[in-house]
């Protein structure tokens, strides 16, 4: 998204959501995580995060801590996150969906 023409949709804490104006290519930043999405692809993260219980799917990981592991579409890439750090980002994930749509509900008057 270098080339990208970006406006922040919403930032919180360890948190940023982009898009470009342009292109509609989206961004999020947490922690030291970074991942473009299309609208389609956005709209799916947020429907497997929503599926997501974390007692349900917790693995205990090798420092002691139980992490949920999110997979992505490429099959080398997973990223884990402590409970605390997965709602968050559950969270922080529906509050920019929500920002996004009230911006273009807006901008649509």
């Amino acid at each position: 998204m270098s080339t990208c023409k970006t406006e922040v949709i919403y930032q919180n804490r360890d948190f940023i959501f982009t898009k470009c104006v342009d292109c509609c290519r989206m961004g999020l930043m947490y922690h030291q995580v970074m991942i473009g999405f299309d609208e389609v692809n956005f709209a799916a993260f947020i429907r497997y995060l929503k599926q997501i219980d974390f007692d349900y799917y917790k693995f205990p990981c090798m420092d002691g801590i139980d992490r949920v592991i999110i997979e992505t579409y490429h099959q080398d890439i997973q990223f884990s996150f402590s409970e605390e750090e997965f709602y968050h980002l559950r969270a922080c994930v529906i509050e920019a969906n929500e920002q996004l749509e009230l911006i273009e509900m807006i901008r649509k008057l």
